[in-house]
């Protein structure tokens, strides 16, 4: 088209549910007494719990080309090189909901960094936009913040918009879907060797926590099990400190200093060093008794949901170089622990779960909902 695309401006209007969502205040949550059932709580979620159930349903060897998934990011390899490619799906809806430009942000960041967990360096992203009824000036300001924040991360990363779609009108009687624009990140891996798993490899290894983990629990799995409602304001996110977690992470795969990696995201820190345990046929642990809980409440540090954070792991000789790197990447490094190989996940002193109760919770939820879906069915 000579002279660009031509442009379709629609009314938009803040909408009138934010003032409501946003008035909430974080410490009028109780605090829990039960630690651990919290944890199997979040594991047991849709939201979190494995999908296993889905994708070990299709060949992942079909042609050879895929990598076993035990990544943060599929990996497939481009036969006749030692290249792969890494391709991850993401959005939490419920953070565009509480905030539409920082949520659309945090789906690009988030896929960014799970490409990136794996050693791969983000290309670039395609998107699936699901909105409500555009007619309607809330939906459209919402699709219109989740633009803008999409094209502001995607700047802000060096990762352009190679196409995608928008998809309105999802509504049922009881009012649209929470704001979903899904980014399709793909990223290329150098040297498919390289490829760095999510789960942790080696009993004695080091547990390091790159970024920082502060109280957001707005719109967080968390808050929406204690609560029951989506509230508060998606975490924050600060795009060029994103950038530098993430060229940090590649960093220490490509000079190969550690061996596992993976993303805090949903659930927080607890789930996510959960996760980190749950290797394949195999039952490690960890044992965090270096992270600081007295910076804020226990539960918003563990089960918070701040952004730009990835659990590590590396052998003991590796971690003065690692922590020198951070430093001069200019990101927050912390040793919190170590892997064990005594089977429990323990995050000192108020988390102490066999890994094995943690899996099977985790690896059994889906499963299960599905099995109650078809005996309604029946």
């Amino acid at each position: 088209l000579g002279g660009g695309a031509p442009v379709y401006i629609r009314e938009a209007k803040e909408p009138s549910y934010l003032a409501q969502v946003r008035a909430f205040r974080p410490e009028s949550m109780p605090i829990p007494s039960d630690y651990n059932k919290i944890l199997l709580q979040l594991l047991q979620s849709p939201t979190i719990a494995s999908k296993q159930w889905v994708f070990h349903q299709y060949d992942s060897m079909v042609r050879t080309n895929t990598v076993a998934p035990s990544y943060d990011a599929a990996i497939v390899r481009i036969k006749g090189s030692k290249k792969a490619l890494a391709m991850k799906s993401d959005c939490n809806a419920r953070y565009v909901y509480l905030n539409p430009r920082r949520g659309g942000q945090i789906a690009v960041a988030e896929s960014a960094r799970n490409i990136v967990c794996t050693g791969a360096t983000p290309l670039g992203i395609t998107n699936c936009l699901n909105f409500g009824n555009p007619y309607d000036p809330e939906i459209y300001w919402q699709f219109m913040e989740a633009v803008l924040g999409i094209g502001e991360a995607c700047r802000a990363l060096e990762t352009p918009v190679t196409g995608g779609n928008v998809s309105f009108y999802n509504e049922s009687p009881d009012g649209a879907v929470h704001p979903t624009p899904v980014i399709g990140m793909l990223g290329l891996l150098e040297d498919v060797d390289l490829a760095t798993s999510s789960f942790f490899q080696n009993p004695g290894d080091a547990i390091i926590l790159l970024g920082e983990s502060n109280a957001e629990v707005g719109g967080s799995e968390y808050s929406y099990q204690l609560l029951g409602e989506v509230v508060g304001d998606a975490p924050e996110l600060d795009l060029v400190a994103e950038k530098r977690l993430q060229a940090l992470c590649l960093k220490l795969i490509h000079d190969r200093l550690i061996v596992s990696a993976h993303d805090c995201a949903e659930g927080g820190l607890a789930v996510a060093l959960a996760e980190c345990c749950f290797a394949p046929k195999r039952s490690l642990g960890a044992c965090v008794s270096s992270f600081d809980l007295t910076k804020h409440r226990s539960d918003f540090l563990l089960f918070g949901e701040s952004q730009s954070r990835i659990i590590i792991s590396a052998r003991e000789e590796q971690i003065e170089k690692i922590l020198t790197t951070a430093t001069r990447y200019n990101v927050t490094a912390a040793l919190i622990g170590q892997v064990t190989d005594a089977p429990a996940v323990r995050i000192d002193p108020l988390i102490n779960i066999q890994t094995d109760q943690a899996r099977t919770t985790y690896e059994a939820a889906i499963p299960s909902a599905m099995g109650e879906v078809e005996l309604m069915i029946v």
